[in-house]
């Protein structure tokens, strides 16, 4: 299946499930029923766990997105000015600007990075202090991350929005540098240590709620209410984790290739988790063709189809006079 009918699929999915949920609100305001309050809170369950399916799919078939972006950008833009999966999409659009870069340079480059986002901290707590308008020129001269993006006379509120975009583009910046091959290891070995300690406050906890039962309900309650926590906290870094390596497959697919798995080494962490996770592969040469053929079927054409004519009936002889006067010859002559 092609990236483009998943994306359409599940824009028509979240399109009946939203209308369904908007249909229930309705009803729910007229007649306060709990059976009613129950189906909206299942209805946006659906629509959440869709939405999570459709951020995976853009990752496993991050290759295709890419060459969205390189053959079909118009068709792309149209897809995330969607108003159901147009959100999802362009969450996920910095991921299409990714380009592998020397070690060197990746790691120089991150030093700037992490000097500019010292900088707007910087700006960010000094800006608490002020009162009154801010000259943007001025201030910018003393924080030179801003140039360009402040100008004339601002308010409080609205300098603290341009730094914090201005902080989003540069966390975005560095989000590309950090899954280059020479910087992945770096936020792998992060969270893989957030995995460790969370994996085991899951089993403490685990060992609360067995230990709690026929307890009392209110302990028995709060160990099981401390054990979802744990366990959400740890999906949470689990899932961080796939999706570091699916935002850059070839690292992924090189690690599969170069671990033996069949050897008795120990798995680390990360090794184990990506042990399930296989980004889909695409032929880009195979892919096109199969885009096109797609398109195409799906454009109509703008001649009419041509009909058949229709065979008009061939007009019957008239016998001349000639050959009537002969033929009364002939019968006279027999006779």
């Amino acid at each position: 299946m092609l990236l483009i009918d998943y994306l359409e699929e599940a824009a028509e999915y979240l399109r009946t499930q939203i209308e369904k949920r908007h249909k229930l609100e309705d009803q729910y305001r007229r007649i306060y029923d709990r059976d009613i309050k129950r189906e909206i809170s299942l209805v946006n369950v659906d629509i959440k766990k869709k939405k999570s399916e459709v951020t995976n799919q853009l990752l496993l078939n991050l290759d295709e997105f890419r060459y969205l972006k390189v053959y079909f950008p118009e068709l792309l833009d149209a897809f995330m000015e969607d108003d159901y999966i147009g959100k999802i999409i362009s969450s996920k659009s910095w991921l299409l600007y990714y380009k592998p870069l020397p070690a060197k340079e990746a790691a120089m480059k991150m030093g700037q990075l992490k000097m500019f986002r010292a900088q707007l901290k910087e700006a960010k707590k000094f800006i608490k202090t002020w009162v009154g308008t801010v000259n943007a020129k001025a201030f910018a001269a003393t924080f030179p991350i801003l140039k360009g993006r402040i100008a004339g006379k601002l308010n409080k509120g609205e300098v603290v929005d341009a730094i914090e975009k201005a902080d989003k583009e540069l966390m975005k910046e560095g989000w590309l540098l950090l899954i280059s091959d020479s910087l992945i290891k770096i936020p792998l070995s992060k969270f893989s240590n957030k995995i460790i300690k969370f994996r085991v406050a899951k089993m403490q906890a685990d060992a609360k709620v067995k230990y709690s039962r026929g307890r009392g309900t209110v302990a028995e309650a709060a160990a099981l209410r401390e054990y979802k926590k744990v366990s959400r906290r740890l999906s949470h870094y689990e899932n961080l984790v796939i999706q570091i390596l699916l935002a850059n497959p070839n690292f992924l697919r090189n690690m599969k290739k170069s671990r033996n798995w069949l050897s008795r080494d120990k798995l680390s962490i990360i090794e184990k988790i990506a042990k399930d996770v296989t980004p889909r592969t695409v032929k880009e040469r195979a892919w096109l063709n199969e885009m096109n053929k797609k398109l195409s079927m799906d454009i109509p054409s703008e001649e009419p189809p041509s009909k058949t004519p229709e065979k008009k009936p061939k007009p019957k002889k008239k016998k001349s006079k000639k050959t009537k006067k002969a033929k009364k010859t002939k019968k006279k002559k027999s006779s």
